[in-house]
């Protein structure tokens, strides 16, 4: 009497392992890039949003704020609440970052910290702001960032 088993043998199904984890792998690296470009996208946004809000305190008041609100307080014009410049300071969105406003009254910069460091946004030298240094950043037109 013939004995026919049939299924896999062990090297068969380590070679189908090991080819799902390349795959898996590959994935999950370019899922996970994907996700910081995609918060480096909301950072960028984020300034030029802030940039804007400057600009128009800087037409009502001739000069620009000496700090900004915390995050997710309501920007508005010192003496008259009514006037509001942003609904909401954003805040960067990896808890452990904050972003950084520079003034001189004249000028303003303001800093976030790109997770892609070869980003072509990328300042070409990091720049410190409070003790923290800095690679991507948005000033007003009178000084680079």
């Amino acid at each position: 009497m013939k004995n026919n088993i049939y299924g896999f043998t062990l090297m068969e199904m380590l070679l189908v392992m090991a080819i799902i984890a390349i795959i898996a792998g590959a994935f999950f690296t370019n899922l996970f890039s994907s996700i910081a470009r995609g918060r480096d996208g909301r950072r960028k946004e984020d300034l030029r949003s802030i940039s804007q809000a400057l600009e128009l305190y800087y037409n009502d008041n001739r000069q620009y704020p000496d700090a900004l609100p915390p995050p997710d307080v309501i920007f508005s014009h010192p003496d008259n609440i009514d006037t509001i410049y942003m609904q909401k300071i954003p805040d960067d969105p990896k808890a452990d970052n904050d972003y950084c406003y520079a003034t001189g009254g004249g000028w303003y910069s303001v800093y976030a910290n790109l997770e892609n460091s070869s980003d072509s946004d990328v300042l070409p030298d990091l720049v410190n702001c409070g003790g923290v240094d800095y690679n991507y950043g948005i000033s007003s037109t009178n000084v680079t960032p």
